[in-house]
């Protein structure tokens, strides 16, 4: 409830100095020419903060009942449990400092907006000298009776009694009657509650109008209050052995926003500490919010001259050392460095921002971050070469079990992530890394080698194009037939009975031969390279296995169709083993089985180690394989 409430703070503090002047109405306005005295405009001010707070109400319910229609209860998923923990941290820290104003009796503006936190203390720091110390040491003994009793006394009570002792009534009680028999607020200029409207309000529409300038507060405010109170909902819920239905809550929270919009209230929300003492004491059902509803009630309208006298530094002293187990949370700092330097940078991350900057600002930089994370993690999923161990149609990680051992020619892997756009490009990488080689240098290779070879066939082509055509240009009987070959010797012989050494023909014959064997050669050279390039190629099979992929985008699929295209190009088989049926449908859908044939998909990963043993087999029965380790 803390957190809401400094949330709708932050918001009136930003939004009302605008605005406040339109929402009075013309007689209000009127009667503001004449006000002069502090507490007037004091009035006022409180007046424009009930009336802007009664519309972010209804805005804030209106969104909380459209997300529940449209089944949005999964948005709360992007609130991590780190990320979640730092924000609140770092909102109770913005409660506590606004409280130490009051504890100290310091009677100064109050920083709003950007670097806040830091600013207030630093005013608070400078302006000791000017403190209560009255309010001082009435507030520091509040806190001392609180703490004793939350701490030695109610622990060991609770265990004989159903009930604790409720220190904070009897603190807001005795604090009252000692102010209004010592008269603090007059002799001391100690700040009390003063005068405490009673009755119920009468229902008045929310000034919807305003809508425009508390959307984005209200968003986030119906984002995080629901959130809280969900994760609050769950957490007594999995203790009590029921389930909470997400959608469900957001259209229940969105109704009473909006009922209560009606009465002047501000967006509501759960309450942590009220939740753990109903439970600590017996609740088990709804009745308990009836009956506590109808005690608040009878407060509000018969109650409320009571609380006249009621220092304000008490009720300070009471949310400070209520926030005693949200600072506890420092203690998380340890567990989660220890369990994941992402959660802790996370939980980190949001509380500086949250501290240093605004609570607006560390909500919106904390979900940014936690995102990012989730990305930044799927660049850095594992990949793993797998062996075969013993005999057994178990795969293991050959680097941390040596029993597992690789089959010459053959390798398996594994990538334990989904192949989407944020880590397609990874796990190529990761892939090519772990089979041993690269096959792009080799397929640039091998493609200047098949231009080469390409380019002397063209050469051969066209040599014995411009042979044909001298042989058609002489009688038939004028042409002498050989074998086909050509050699140096042949240059001496005339041709079409031309013996002169000037003679065209014979220069033409021979500049065709030298054109000819040049190349012969440079095929024959480039066949070898190429024979040598290929056969240098460490693996013959290469496995994938699809058991930890969850999901594959757009352009996961290419990746994947390129990686394949690229090892078939060097002689390479890809097989996949053990995709799930929407991993199926998505490469299906996305062209690969275009590329790769369906009968290489396996539904395990031994069936397509074994398929490829079998291959292994029966090239060598075949007589084709030769040595088994060049298979």
């Amino acid at each position: 409830m803390a957190v809401v409430s400094l949330l709708v703070g932050g918001c009136l503090d930003r939004n009302v100095p605008q605005i406040s002047p339109f929402l009075l109405g013309p007689a209000t306005m009127s009667g503001l020419t004449n006000l002069t005295s502090t507490a007037a405009k004091e009035d006022v001010d409180v007046a424009a903060r009930v009336v802007m707070a009664a519309a972010l109400a209804m805005i804030v319910g209106l969104i909380q009942l459209a997300m529940g229609i449209l089944r949005l209860g999964f948005l709360t998923q992007l609130l991590s449990q780190p990320m979640l923990s730092g924000f609140i941290l770092g909102s109770s820290i913005h409660v506590g400092m606004s409280q130490l104003f009051v504890v100290f009796g310091l009677h100064i503006k109050k920083s709003t907006g950007l670097y806040n936190v830091p600013m207030n203390f630093y005013r608070i720091c400078s302006n000791l000298p000017e403190s209560n110390w009255v309010t001082f040491g009435l507030a520091l003994a509040c806190m001392m009776v609180l703490y004793t009793f939350q701490l030695w006394v109610n622990p060991p009570l609770t265990k004989r009694i159903r009930v604790p002792i409720p220190i904070e009534l009897l603190i807001i009680v005795f604090g009252g009657i000692t102010s209004y028999y010592l008269k603090l607020g007059t002799e001391y200029n100690v700040r009390v509650v003063g005068t405490v409207p009673t009755g119920f309000p009468e229902p008045s529409i929310p000034n919807i109008s305003l809508a425009g300038s508390l959307i984005g507060d209200a968003f986030v405010i119906a984002l995080i209050a629901y959130s809280l109170s969900y994760s609050l909902a769950s957490f007594y819920a999995s203790k009590e052995g029921y389930t909470v239905d997400p959608n469900q809550e957001l259209v229940a929270y969105g109704m009473t926003n909006v009922a209560s919009s009606f009465f002047q209230t501000y967006p509501l929300t759960a309450s942590i500490s009220r939740t753990a003492l109903q439970v600590t004491m017996g609740s088990k059902t709804q009745l308990t919010g009836v009956v506590s509803s109808l005690v608040v009630l009878m407060v509000v309208l018969f109650a409320g001259p009571l609380f006249y006298d009621v220092p304000n530094c008490c009720l300070a002293a009471i949310i400070l050392v209520a926030l005693r187990n949200v600072f506890n949370q420092i203690a998380e700092i340890k567990r989660l460095w220890r369990y994941s330097i992402w959660d802790f940078a996370s939980w980190a991350v949001t509380l500086v921002a949250t501290v240093f900057l605004d609570v607006i600002y560390g909500l919106i930089i904390g979900i940014t971050f936690s995102v990012l994370t989730v990305f930044i993690r799927a660049q850095l999923s594992n990949t793993l070469v797998l062996g075969r161990f013993d005999k057994t149609e178990v795969f293991k990680p050959v680097d941390s079990y040596a029993d597992c051992v690789e089959v010459p020619k053959v390798k398996v892997i594994r990538y334990e992530g989904d192949l989407f756009y944020a880590g397609a490009e990874r796990f190529a990488a990761s892939v090519i890394r772990a089979s041993g080689f690269d096959p792009r240098p080799i397929i640039c290779c091998k493609k200047k080698l098949v231009c080469t070879i390409n380019e002397a066939e063209a050469i051969l082509k066209s040599v014995h194009s411009q042979q044909d055509l001298q042989l058609s240009s002489h009688p038939l009987h004028d042409i002498q037939l050989g074998d086909g070959t050509c050699s140096p010797e042949d240059l001496d012989e005339p041709v079409g009975g031309c013996h002169s050494r000037c003679c065209p023909c014979r220069t033409t014959k021979r500049t065709q031969a030298n054109l000819k064997l040049e190349a012969l050669k440079r095929k024959q050279t480039a066949l070898c390279h190429l024979s040598t390039l290929l056969d240098k190629v460490p693996l013959n099979h290469l496995i994938l296995d699809c058991s930890a992929w969850n999901f594959i985008d757009f352009v996961g699929v290419n990746a994947l169709k390129m990686l394949i295209a690229d090892f078939n190009e060097v002689g390479v088989n890809v097989y996949l083993a053990s995709p799930s049926k929407s991993v199926q449908n998505y490469l299906l859908r996305g062209g690969l089985f275009e590329l790769l044939d369906p009968s290489n998909v396996f539904i395990s990963l031994f069936d397509a180690f074994a398929f490829v043993q079998n291959l292994k087999c029966q090239k060598l029965q075949d007589g084709c394989g030769g040595d088994e380790d060049h298979f």
